[in-house]
Parts: C-alpha cells; sequence; structure tokens
C-alpha cells in the first residue's frame, strides 16, 4: 500500500450506515408542466473499501478527501484515485459528493480511472442531495445595462424598452456569439450561447410565439404564399401559392412588422428565418438576404436544399423568366409537374415511383383500389450547384426591378450594381440573365402583362416550385421580436444579448452556455459509476462517452443543454438506467458505433427506465438515436412531447425495444413516426415489442421508411397514429399488434428497379457485408429459420430477378384494428396479409379505461391476438427501482391528449 492510499485508508475507510446519509431538502427533478418533482435518487449504498468526500464549500488545498476534511472539486478526488496506482481497496472506491453546485469546464475520465469488475470507482450524489455540475458562466447582475438607444428603437411596438436588459457578451469574453455554427444556412448546426434563469433554459425570440396562431395557421408558424424565384417567397400578395391564401400575416397584428425587420436588416442586424421551404421534415434556418416590401417578397442569402416551394407543388421549368405570380394560363410550359429521381434531402423519406394502385383489406378480404394522395413526383430538377461560374457570378450581381414604369431596389450580396432594363420597354432585348426568352416577350418585343403581374422577376437562375401555400416558416433570435417575459436574442452586430426577464432581475441566477465541450466526458474507461447528479449548463453535450466498458449512468438529471443529453460512442456492455432528460436542444441519449455490424458482435449494452422529454428544443433531434450499432435493449423507457421520431435507428441489427412508452411525438415536423428506420437492406433482426404509442396523431406508430429491411413488430399497442404501422422494404413483418384509433395499417412500395435495384446505393451496402462468407452467410439462416423468409438470404436479394425494389417478404397478420378501417397494400411485390381482425368502435373493445389509457380488456376477439395483454400492459413504461423512486402518471406528462 502506497503513502497516499495508507494516509487516506486510515481516515477515511468508513462501513458505510444510515448515519453516512444526511438528506437535504432537495434532489433531482424532473420537470413536469413547469413545476419540479423530485422523481430521481442516487440509489442503494454500496459497502466499498476506499469513501472519498467532496464538498464545494471546503478547500482542495486543506482537504484531504477524508469526511472532515473533504475536498471541494470533483478533480481532486479523482487525482487522489488516480496516485493509487492500480493498487485500487477491494470493493473498490466511492466519491461521495455533497450537495450544490460545483463548476468545472469538463470533468474528464481517462483510461487511468478505470475501475475493475470486482473494484469499481462509484461517483455519487449523497441521497435527497442536489448536486449540480455544470460548465456554464455565471453572469453578475451588475453586467445588465438598460437598453441603448438603437436598441431601444428596436422594440416591439408592445413592449416598453425599460422592461429588455442588454448584455455585453463580448466584454465578457464569451466565445460563441459571432454566428450560427451553420453560417447561412442550416439544419442542426446552431452552435451559439444559449441562456438559463434558475436552472431554467430560456426561450429564445420567436415570430410567432410559440402559443400565437396567426390567420388559423398552426400555432408558432405562419406560411408562405408562394415562391419568387428559387430562394425567394411571398409574404403577401402578389404570389399564387395552390391554396390560395395570400394574406399577409407579417403585417396583420398592426406592428409593422415587414418595414421593421427591412430596417433593422439594412441597419446590419442579420435576420433568420427557419422553414419548411421544400419539405415537411428537416426544416432549414436560414438567413434572409432582403425584405422587399413593395413586392412582399423575402429573399434569402442561400437557395435550400432542393430549391423553394413545396416538393408537392409544380416545377417551374422555365426558372429565369417565371415566377409564382405568373398566371396559370401564360405559364403552361413553364409551372409542370416533373417525374425525375428523389434528391438527396429524400433519402429518408422516399417517395412512391410505383403504380398509384393500392388493395384495401377488410376483415381478410380484398375490398376496393385506392390511390393514395401522398403519391407525388419527385424533384432532383431542383439542383442548387452552379452550372457554371460565369453563370453564378452572374446570379450574384444584383439588380434594379422596374415595376411598370416605377424603379425598386433589389438588395444583393454582392457590391457591384446593375441595371434590368423596364419591363414596358418595348425595345428590350434581354432579360437579367443576357438571354431572351421565348416564352416571356411577344413576337412584337414586348413583355407579356401576365408574367409581371406581381411586378417581381425572378432574380436567381434555379429552378424551384411554385408553392403549395402551406410551407411553414417562423423568425427566430430577433430583438425586434422579443415581445414575452424570459425571451431573449443574440444580435451578431451588436456583440450584445437582449433580454426580457421574468421578474426582477437581480433576483435571478443566470448562466450562460458558452462551453461546446460536454460537462462530463470518459474516454477509454471501464467500470465506472455516476449516480445522481444534476448536469447541466453546457452548449455542448451532457455526458460524452468514447470506448467505454462497463459504464453506468443511473439516477443522473441532464437538462438545458445546447445539444444533447448522452453520447455513446463505441461504447459496450454500458447500462443508462433511470435517468431524466429534458430540455435539451438537440437529442436526448445516442448510440452510435456500440459492437461490430460486419462481425455481428453485439455491444451488450442497455437503455432502461429513463424519462426522455421536450428535447429538440433548437434542432430537431429525437429523444433516442441510434446508429451503426448492433446488440443493444431499450426498455421501459418514456419518450413524450418531441418534435419529430421519438426513436430514430438506422444501420442497425440486433436492437431490441421493450415495454417503451411514447407519446405526442412530431410536435413540429411530418412525415414521421414514432418509431422510425429506413435505407438499409443489411438491417435485419431488430424487434420492437410491447411498446406503447398513443396520442400520437401527427405521426406514423411504427414507419419502416424506403429500403428497410428485417423489422419485426410483434405484440405492441399503437393508439391514435395517423398510420399505425406503415412498412417498405424486404421482409419487414407485423404480427399480432393491437392498433386503435388510426388511419390504417399499410405496406408501401416506395423504389424503382433504378433507385432500390440491384445496382443500388442499398445494394451495395449489403455487398459490403461481405453476406457471402461468415459470420453474415451463417446470420442469414439463423434469420430464416426464426422468421420464416420464403427466400434465400442474402443472394436473392441482390437477384434482379427478385425484384429487391418491391416489399417482398413482408407480412402483416393477426393484427388486431379497433376502429381502424383499411390494411393497405400495393398491387406489386409479394406480400402476404391476412387474418387480420377488426371491431368498429372502440366502445366495443371493452377497454377497462380509455379515457385514461388502461387497455386492458377481457373482449375476446382481441385477446385471440394479443394473449397477454392485460399481463404486459402494467409492465410498459417507467418502473420503480432503486434510482426512481417515483413515476409520473399519464396525466402529469400530459400523456392523455394530444397536444
Amino acid at each position: 500500500m502506497n503513502k497516499l492510499q495508507k494516509m487516506i485508508s486510515l481516515t477515511t475507510i468508513v462501513a458505510l450506515g444510515t448515519t453516512l446519509i444526511q438528506p437535504a431538502p432537495y434532489a433531482a427533478a424532473d420537470q413536469v408542466n413547469n413545476r419540479e418533482v423530485v422523481t430521481l435518487d442516487s440509489g442503494a449504498t454500496v459497502k466499498t473499501g476506499l469513501n472519498l468526500y467532496v464538498d464545494a464549500s471546503a478547500s482542495d488545498s486543506s482537504g484531504d478527501g477524508s469526511k472532515s476534511k473533504p475536498f471541494a472539486t470533483l478533480t481532486a478526488a479523482r487525482d487522489a484515485i488516480r496516485a493509487l496506482h492500480d493498487d485500487l481497496p477491494a470493493g473498490g472506491v466511492t466519491v461521495w459528493v455533497k450537495g450544490g453546485e460545483y463548476e468545472l469546464s469538463n470533468f474528464e475520465l481517462t483510461a487511468q480511472d478505470s475501475g475493475t469488475a470486482d473494484k469499481p470507482i462509484i461517483y455519487r450524489s449523497y441521497s435527497g442531495e442536489q448536486v449540480t455540475l455544470t460548465n456554464g458562466v455565471h453572469i453578475n447582475t451588475s453586467d445588465w445595462k438598460p437598453l441603448s438607444k438603437d436598441a431601444a428603437a428596436r422594440v416591439h411596438p408592445h413592449v416598453k424598452a425599460s422592461d429588455l436588459y442588454e448584455l455585453d457578451v463580448q466584454k465578457l469574453g464569451l466565445q460563441h456569439i459571432h454566428h450560427f455554427a451553420g453560417g447561412t444556412s442550416f439544419t442542426e448546426q446552431w452552435g451559439i450561447i444559449d441562456l438559463i434563469a434558475d436552472g431554467v433554459r430560456q426561450p429564445i425570440s420567436q415570430w410567432p410565439n410559440p402559443d400565437e396562431s396567426v390567420n388559423k395557421h398552426r400555432k408558432g408558424w405562419t406560411t408562405a404564399n408562394g415562391s419568387a424565384d428559387a430562394k425567394s417567397f411571398y409574404y403577401g400578395e402578389g404570389g399564387i401559392p395552390e391554396n390560395g391564401d395570400t394574406t399577409d400575416t407579417l403585417d396583420l397584428d398592426g406592428t409593422n412588422r415587414a418595414e421593421r425587420w427591412k430596417k433593422s436588416l439594412e441597419s446590419g442586424h442579420p435576420l433568420y428565418l427557419k422553414g419548411f421551404w421544400r419539405t415537411v421534415w428537416s426544416p432549414i434556418t436560414s438567413s434572409v438576404q432582403d425584405v422587399d416590401t413593395k413586392h412582399h417578397v423575402i429573399t434569402l442569402k442561400d437557395i435550400p436544399d432542393g430549391g423553394m416551394g413545396s416538393k408537392w407543388s409544380k416545377a417551374v421549368e422555365d426558372y429565369r423568366s417565371s415566377t409564382s405570380a405568373a398566371k396559370s394560363g401564360q405559364t403552361d410550359q413553364s409551372l409542370t409537374a416533373q417525374t425525375t429521381p428523389a434528391s438527396e434531402d429524400d433519402a429518408l423519406h422516399d417517395n412512391d415511383t410505383s403504380s398509384k394502385s393500392y388493395l384495401v383489406y377488410k376483415d381478410g378480404g380484398a375490398a376496393q383500389t385506392m390511390t393514395l394522395k401522398e403519391e407525388q413526383s419527385d424533384d432532383s430538377l431542383l439542383e442548387t450547384k452552379p452550372s457554371s461560374p460565369e453563370k453564378d457570378a452572374e446570379d450574384n450581381t444584383p439588380v434594379k426591378l422596374t415595376d411598370k414604369g416605377a424603379e425598386v431596389s433589389s438588395t444583393s450580396s454582392s457590391k457591384t450594381e446593375a441595371t434590368e432594363e423596364s419591363s414596358v420597354n418595348p425595345s428590350v432585348t434581354k432579360d437579367a440573365y443576357g438571354s431572351v426568352q421565348n416564352d416571356v416577350y411577344s413576337s412584337t418585343g414586348s413583355v407579356s402583362d401576365d408574367v409581371y403581374d406581381s411586378g417581381y422577376l425572378a432574380k436567381i437562375r434555379a429552378p424551384y416550385r411554385i408553392g403549395t401555400g402551406t410551407e411553414e416558416w417562423q423568425a427566430l433570435n430577433y430583438l425586434d421580436e422579443i415581445d414575452q417575459p424570459g425571451e431573449w436574442a443574440l444580435d451578431f452586430k451588436d456583440k450584445k444579448l437582449y433580454y426580457y426577464p421574468k421578474g426582477n432581475l437581480k433576483d435571478l441566477n443566470m448562466i450562460i452556455a458558452d462551453n461546446e465541450t460536454p460537462v462530463v466526458s470518459l474516454n477509454n474507461v471501464s467500470n465506472v459509476q455516476l449516480l445522481g447528479f444534476t448536469i447541466e449548463g453546457s452548449m455542448g453535450n451532457g455526458i460524452e462517452l468514447k470506448n467505454t466498458d462497463h459504464v453506468t449512468l443511473a439516477g443522473n438529471t441532464l437538462r438545458n443543454l445546447g445539444n444533447g443529453g448522452v453520447l455513446d460512442v463505441g461504447g459496450k456492455n454500458n447500462l443508462f438506467q433511470s435517468n431524466d432528460i429534458y430540455e435539451t436542444g438537440g437529442f436526448g441519449i445516442s448510440m452510435n458505433s456500440a459492437g461490430d455490424r460486419k462481425k455481428l458482435t453485439p455491444a451488450n449494452s442497455r437503455v432502461t427506465n429513463n424519462h426522455i422529454h421536450n428535447v429538440g428544443e433548437l434542432t430537431h433531434l429525437e429523444p433516442i438515436l441510434v446508429r451503426d450499432s448492433v446488440g443493444i435493449l431499450f426498455d421501459h423507457n418514456l419518450l413524450h412531447d418531441v418534435p419529430k421520431d421519438a426513436v430514430r435507428y438506422v444501420y442497425s441489427n440486433n436492437l431490441t425495444f421493450e415495454y417503451n412508452e411514447v407519446h405526442n411525438t412530431s410536435l413540429i415536423e411530418g412525415d414521421t413516426g414514432a418509431f422510425y428506420t429506413a435505407q438499409d437492406w443489411a438491417s435485419y433482426g431488430n424487434v420492437l415489442r410491447y411498446n406503447f404509442i398513443h396520442h400520437n396523431k401527427r405521426s406514423n406508430g411504427f414507419y419502416s421508411d424506403g429500403a428497410d429491411s428485417g423489422d419485426n413488430y410483434h405484440y405492441n399497442i399503437i393508439q391514435g397514429s395517423t398510420k399505425g404501422i406503415l412498412l417498405n422494404g424486404h421482409d419487414n413483418i407485423a404480427t399480432n399488434n393491437l392498433v386503435i384509433d388510426s388511419n390504417m395499417i399499410q405496406v408501401d412500395q416506395r423504389g424503382d428497379s433504378k433507385s432500390h435495384g440491384v445496382n443500388s446505393i442499398f445494394a451495395d451496402q449489403l455487398r459490403e457485408m461481405n453476406p457471402t462468407s461468415n459470420p453474415w452467410a451463417n446470420y442469414g439462416k439463423v434469420l430464416q429459420d426464426t422468421y420464416g423468409y420464403d427466400h434465400d438470404l442474402w443472394g436473392s436479394i441482390l437477384d434482379p430477378s427478385w425484384h429487391p425494389e418491391y416489399p417482398n417478404g413482408t407480412k402483416m397478420t393477426d393484427n388486431m384494428l379497433v376502429n381502424t378501417p383499411d390494411v393497405v397494400v400495393p398491387k406489386v411485390g409479394d406480400v402476404k396479409v391476412a387474418n387480420n381482425d377488426s371491431i368498429n368502435s372502440v366502445s366495443d373493445a371493452d377497454f377497462y379505461d380509455y379515457s385514461k389509457m388502461d387497455l386492458r380488456t377481457d373482449n375476446a376477439k382481441i385477446l385471440a391476438k394479443f394473449p397477454d395483454l392485460n399481463e404486459v400492459f402494467p409492465k410498459i413504461g417507467l418502473q420503480k427501482d432503486e434510482f426512481r423512486t417515483r413515476v409520473l402518471t399519464r396525466e402529469e406528462t400530459r400523456g392523455l391528449s394530444n397536444h
């Protein structure tokens, strides 16, 4: 035993008993309906050979880690364990951390901080005490100042400038204050500071407000009124959206919003809009180049991925001269629907290129043929790459538009000026791009009045779509739109943060997240446990694990984080149990490269009994993300109130999802699933069983999107979803599920022989696994025996005569449908639909208490399909254990209604 170990042992080795733990009046809490509810604890006491103590009010210089002289920091305790030089005491080491807030830049554990299977290293809070680890920056009350004269002039007309304050973030030395990490156009790269007051993330300013419905649109969003060109849209009259609504929603409230934005933008204050410019998923946040109040047009700095306008609207083929303001009778040739292959952003949301006919099955028999509305054309026509450097330079040249004799200025990123001839001048011989367009100019040389109906001419050389009028968007992070207490905005020009506090600013504990490193990181660590901590304040992730083994995270609260809660890369045998994760900018838990796919080596990790909700607040990521992994168990988790999917798993094998509860997904995005996967012919062996999805009206239940293969859905309960089960790809099997109050269950067919054939990327991905050699060759035989595939894996899939573009091998059998009328399948492919039964109404199902979502029943028809329903149902969702002291009710989590 070395000298340090002897010193520590003499003063700190104690028998752990009830006298060791002194409960405090606060503990780790979950946020439920804007209040904190204590749900977690650091777990049962485990006796270890060495105990170290940490107290934020102590001193590292005088502390020795004993109970009477504790260390002040976790780092000091970690270093004391390192000094043992692998000579750990029998039973391992426990580091007891006293309640309080611990500021650190990053608490990092590496291989030298590992324990062993019989000598683990345990970091834990005292039972009943809240230990907060943060790498946020505390802000003094004196740093807040009244608004400057220029800032006060921009304040929303409905707010007193004296109610707002400004913070000079550059003077404070904060780093992430200059621009979004994604630049002027992005989907996920947020990367700016975040504001936290009294442990609550403050909302960044937004128009419309999250609780505000403008012109009966969805709360928090307004819509475009048609495309003006590839990066411009109408916010008022001038466009011809397919829904016919050209209401100027910006100025409905009388605050002169468009003019206010224009003035601030021209003064150098960047304006960002988040919008579904083309799809109903993955909105793009874009910087605004110009607000044209004359023509009611907003122009973005960058062309959105794929161009402007919903992908389900007509394509503008002659993009150099046509605008969506052109009358349809004049532009039959330029406004035409295209049928072209999908572009990259469709990768996880394929479109159906098959026949539009589907069969509808009722009571086990084919009843009719139907056409589904979502079968629309693709549009890789909307290519955003420049056709040549000369044309690209020409596109960036500003022009002056002439509106029936009156000049209107148009701003651009270029500093040079150019002039476009008047549209009413009969001597005009060229457009802004130096070429005559036969469909724009008449034989007399004059411009058709129909084309210039709005007075706006498309300025950008790129194709786009006319727009449906349902493309949603919102403004973000603008001082001009701070109008509710709690809102704030970061001005990239002023380098100041503007804030409208709730209550007295002097009484608030203010923290700014400016550190993109995780609060805690574990690299190449094994046999370490973190129990009962509250982790917050990072601009990045809460906890990051890389290449770890037998690491346990339990009883922790992860919140107020700019990106994600827990990121695990390359981990194995890890346990994430009974953690609460909420108010994150991105994901909840992300598992990546766990196990080895080519070798089919399982990770043997488990994610269990976690409550994850209200995540994806800044960039729309999921509560649970899995990628490139093998052999992980996800069970008894509760996931709800999320912007898109609850679970997204891709490029993975032998995952098990069971006893999970999910409700209220897709609160922002569309074309999603509570459980979503896609795009892999090799993703066989995943099992989803005994899960409960409910109050899910904006989303599908289980959604295997284009090219997904080998997923198995058994004995699940799906209530109130768009499509209870939607399957694409090969060998996806759904049996003995209970589907309630949903529109349908469906087998779809999304691919053709080119996009989903033997020469496709999906075939290449399967070939990369070397499926003719072991372990994959033997794996195919095991799968075939287990699931009864009637074709050989893997040769048939790579055989063009088998038609891998069809949903071959997919089955919908022995499911029970309650108030769910249809089973829909395409007319192509080897698809089996059989023995599905139905009950016409929810009342006829005789559920114990449908209003409280108690879906047990004594109904013989249901129990014939799902015999163990009454035993399984109470086991679904969160359970009490040594870390989770209380399970929230469905009423508390707002799980009894759609919202």
